[in-house]
């Protein structure tokens, strides 16, 4: 029996709710599914890009939708002397079956076949369809349900959008502010330093002049002293 979804741990955020999405949507958009070249990987690129699907590839989609049309159909006609015991899905516990009996069952829905005793071990029977009851029609896939659904992904991602540019615009701001502090303080310390290096340089000056001026002194008196010592040996 078919696995329900490819082993691809690429995309290990795909939900129940993508499931049933990509159920819905395949079925609701089936015209675009040709058969022609590139059309499949067309259409799944319409759906990934519609429900924002980051890391889920056109192949992967396509792998996923296989997958769940061929355990369908295997539940959907199994072949008698199957045995459930061993914890295999049957078409009662099984929980796309309904949603797939809708897509590509080409019926309303219909509780899950049950399995009749056949001589033939390797013959597919199934039972015949009964009409579910009112709770399970009202399970049903409409066109009214779908724009519904529609609209409330697109009201999801419209949210999503403001947040995303509501988060840009807040990290913005505080780029800026912090940018902003950031030359306020090297402005601050250029100016401190400025002043340091301009105090310190008026103290060099300062002293140099000062020992200029002793300098000076002392030649004038070594000079008097000299001048004084000739007067007096004459």
């Amino acid at each position: 029996m078919a696995d329900e979804a490819p082993q691809d741990t690429s995309n290990n955020k795909w939900t129940e709710d993508d499931t049933r999405r990509l159920i819905i949507w395949r079925a609701a958009n089936s015209a675009l599914f040709t058969g022609r070249r590139n059309a499949a990987t067309k259409g799944y690129e319409t759906f990934i890009s519609q429900y924002g699907l980051e890391g889920v590839t056109p192949s992967w989609a396509k792998k996923k939708w296989e997958n769940l049309k061929q355990k369908y159909k295997d539940l959907k006609c199994p072949r008698t002397g199957v045995s459930t015991e061993d914890g295999e899905h049957t078409a009662a516990s099984w929980k796309w079956y309904s949603l797939m009996d809708e897509a590509i069952g080409g019926r309303p829905s219909v509780t899950p076949p049950v399995l009749i005793a056949s001589s033939s071990q390797d013959a597919a029977v199934c039972s015949p369809p009964s009409v579910v009851t009112l709770e399970r029609s009202e399970e049903r896939i409409t066109p009214k349900r779908r724009r519904v659904e529609a609209k409330n992904d697109s009201l999801i991602e419209l949210l999503r959008e403001m947040q995303e540019r509501d988060e840009r615009m807040e990290r913005e701001l505080m780029e800026r502010e912090e940018r902003r502090e950031r030359e306020a303080r090297e402005r601050e310390e250029r100016r401190e330093r400025e002043a340091r290096e301009n105090e310190e340089r008026q103290e060099r000056e300062a002293l140099l002049r000062e020992e200029r001026r002793d300098r000076e002194m002392a030649s004038r008196e070594n000079r008097f002293l000299a001048l004084l010592e000739k007067i007096v040996n004459k």
